[in-house]
């Protein structure tokens, strides 16, 4: 099985990417790199950067990596950003 972990290079989502490496499954990482940071994934795990708004990227990376599950980690944690924007 292959998953693809939105957000996987955030604190919580990179858990979960070493999680699935650990019981020898396969990780496609989408993250933005904008609080995110690659040098938390495990060297096995494959880093798309970009935003899960890009349809024409998610559906390369469905396509190209023959994705079978999807595991959402990405979000804007920030309590400030999210009263002041919540768009």
């Amino acid at each position: 099985m292959t998953w693809l972990i939105t957000g996987g290079a955030g604190y919580i989502g990179a858990h979960v990417v070493r999680a699935l490496d650990e019981a020898g499954e396969s990780a496609v990482v989408l993250d933005d790199l904008s609080t995110g940071a690659e040098g938390r994934l495990p060297a096995s795990a494959t880093l798309v950067q970009g935003n899960t708004l890009d349809r024409p990227l998610l559906d390369e990376v469905f396509a190209g990596h023959a994705i079978t599950g999807v595991i959402h980690t990405a979000a804007k944690k920030q309590v400030g950003e999210s009263v002041s924007l919540p768009l």
